[in-house]
Order: C-alpha cells, then structure tokens, then sequence
C-alpha cells in the first residue's frame, strides 16, 4: 500500500514509527549488554545496573520515563547513561526515515525496520565489547532470507545481492589472506561475513557506496572509531537512499551495457 495516497494513514504510520522505534532500542540495547555478559538475553526482566532493582512498567517508557525521572534510577538515584534516550531517539528517528524513504506498507519496509534495529545491536556490541557479534549477523541474515518471498523481482534481487556478496567479501577475504601472509594484521573474518550479509541487502552499486562511504569516514576518524557502526549507518543510509527493492538488478546491469555498445555502434 502506497504511504502517502492517504494522509492521515501517512501521519499515523510516521508517529508508530517513531515509537516502535523507540521501544525496539531500548529492547536491542538491553539485548546486547546481556549478550555481552554471557548472560540469557530471553529471560529475566530489565533492572538498574548500579543496584539491580527490578524496573516498573512507569520505569520503562522510553524517553518519557528517562525525561520525568531526570535520567535517575527512581530507587538507587544513580545515573541512567545518556546514551539509553539518545539510543531511542536515535533509532525511532531511523525508523521515521526509513518509512518515508520506501514509501510502501509492505513486509520489505517492516524488513528494514528490523534491519535497523538489528544493526543498532551488532553496533553497540562492536562499541562496548569490541566484537562483530555473530548471533546478530546469523539474525540479520536470517531477517532476509525471511523477507526474501515478498521483495518484488526476488530472482534479479537474490542474484544481484549473491553477485555483490561474492565480490565485497570474496575481496576482503584476499586481501586479508594477503595480508596475513606479509605478516600483518588481517580483516576479522566476523566483520567479513557481516559484510557478506549486509551485501545481500544493497546489492552491488548501492553496496559499493556504503562501503566506499565507510571507508571514507573511518579513515578521516583516523581508524580509532569501531568499524560497525560506521558501516551499519552506511547501509542504511543506502538502502534509504538507492531503495533497491525494486530497482538495479542483474538484467539492469546487462540493459546498461547493452545500451552503451548501441551508442557506441551508431
């Protein structure tokens, strides 16, 4: 369904938007500091982290309980990190941008969304523990292969996003191997099957913007900043962006080629 046909359907799928997103970063957040404790993130209810207290429902709205509770535990009165309100804002306005750009109430959009929320995670891990989390990338992946039966043109798109894959990865697989054996430090190969995954998403020319985009940004950070986060804003902003869901495909690439050699022939 066509996002902006109606306008108050329009509104209304904004504002949910900005919510859930809100909601979903305060769960992946909480998701991947138990991830990184070892402990079971399916079990247990959240609590303060200074005194461990078990946090009411009037605790866990997110941003208005942080705002009305002056970013204080209601029980121990420690600080909550200003980076739990930033993460929801953060994540709802994502989502925000995520709708408006695809334009469609369809399962892709809500595809993206958890995308998002996924990234957020794999990128707090790579914040806060200096890990490409696997579980994270078995779960975006799995997101979509899930989504794959709805995305429009689901051979050209699957074909585009395997042709992309082998090419990112299957590169920074040898120059990782080349590096390696001159002695130096290589790629993680968990960031490289994060890659690979991620490029089942973009396909090959948005792909290769979001990485030649990462690239940029890390070296201007001087290669201090986690590699994670940059590239998830990366692909998102991609995905935003390029929209290929319905757009450059394998028949795509041989159209253009096509019409060049014509040019080139009259």
């Amino acid at each position: 369904m066509p996002l902006f046909e109606i306008t108050y359907i329009a509104v209304f799928t904004i504002v949910l938007a900005f919510i859930f997103g809100t909601v979903l970063a305060s769960f992946i957040t909480c998701t991947a500091g138990r991830v990184l404790a070892g402990e079971d993130w399916t079990r247990g209810f959240s609590h303060c982290d200074t005194c461990g207290h078990q946090l009411g429902t009037a605790d866990l709205f997110p941003v208005i309980s942080y705002i009305a509770l002056g970013g204080k535990c209601r029980y121990c009165g420690s600080k909550v990190p200003i980076r739990c309100l930033i993460s929801e804002v953060l994540l709802g306005v994502v989502f925000v941008a995520v709708v408006i750009a695809h334009g469609y109430i369809d399962v892709v959009m809500v595809r993206n969304l958890l995308l998002a929320m996924l990234m957020m995670g794999i990128s707090f891990c790579d914040i806060d523990g200096k890990v490409v989390h696997e579980g994270f990338t078995t779960a975006i992946l799995a997101v979509w292969i899930g989504a794959l039966p709805f995305v429009p043109e689901m051979k050209m798109y699957t074909a585009d996003g395997v042709i992309a894959c082998v090419l990112f990865a299957g590169g920074m697989m040898m120059y990782s191997y080349a590096r390696t054996s001159a002695k130096k430090k290589g790629i993680d190969s968990k960031l490289i099957k994060l890659v690979a995954v991620y490029m089942l998403y973009t396909g090959l020319w948005e792909g290769a913007a979001a990485l030649a985009l990462t690239l940029i940004i890390w070296l201007a950070t001087g290669r201090k900043k986690p590699v994670v986060p940059i590239l998830s804003i990366c692909i998102i902003i991609s995905l935003c962006v390029g929209e290929r869901l319905f757009g450059t495909s394998v028949s795509a690439y041989v159209g253009t080629i096509a019409g060049y050699l014509k040019t080139f022939s009259i």
